[in-house]
């Protein structure tokens, strides 16, 4: 089994791809994925994905606008978290993303409510845990993660092999299709773990190795 951390802007254009090659790839090989994901907010993940949709970011009110969005889809993510699990936060955070990926809406807490009532969630119980102390600590320990694993852009993933001790991929950016399907296939998966030494995964203090978008943890 594989266990994925995947750093993403919540609103990325390129973070809901990733996400669809990663869902592809787990049904054309059979594979089973414990996908963790961990929304980030940052300038430069906000900046590149307004460029990818042809949006303008050179206006303050531009700007200002989709740091709020992403703000509050990360909240909401985090409080669906808390309240409902890890399973329902995906959902509600994948189908906001593909809301949003075709252009033909924009972010708006009205949205949020929608797809919140969609999944049949209560919207007084997640604004309460926003207001809760263990929104910002699960906020904070993702956002040390990221800094432990090194993640320097959106979307980035680390994937752990349960196969291979001691093994961890950190891949930045967005690989295409047969990056990551050669990266899963378990042929090509053994001879990376064996071509290059790792450290522990528990040692985050570890080296990188750089082959294109990947790194050996």
């Amino acid at each position: 089994m594989f266990e994925l951390f995947l750093f993403i802007n919540p609103l990325g254009l390129s973070c809901f791809q990733l996400e669809n090659k990663i869902k592809l790839l787990a049904e054309e090989l059979d594979l089973e994925i414990c996908v963790n994901y961990l929304p980030l907010v940052t300038l430069d993940s906000m900046k590149a994905d307004m460029v990818k949709r042809n949006w303008n970011f050179n206006t303050v009110i531009n700007l200002a606008h989709y740091h709020e969005a992403s703000l509050s889809a990360q909240n909401l993510y985090y409080a669906i978290q808390i309240a409902y699990g890890k399973k329902r936060a995906r959902k509600f955070l994948f189908n906001l993303q593909e809301k949003l990926s075709y252009g033909k809406e924009e972010y708006s807490f009205n949205l949020a409510k929608k797809l919140i009532s969609d999944l049949k969630l209560d919207l007084k119980k997640i604004e309460g845990v926003k207001q809760d102390d263990c929104l910002k600590n699960a906020i904070g320990q993702d956002q040390q993660l990221a800094k432990k694993f090194h993640i320097n852009s959106l979307p980035s993933a680390v994937i752990f092999d349960d196969a291979v001790d001691d093994s961890g991929l950190l891949l930045d950016g967005e690989p295409s299709l047969d990056e990551l399907r050669s990266i899963f296939a378990s042929g090509d998966r053994q001879a990376i773990s064996e071509s290059i030494a790792c450290e522990p995964v528990c040692d985050y203090n570890s080296f990188y190795c750089q082959t294109g978008h990947l790194h050996l943890l």
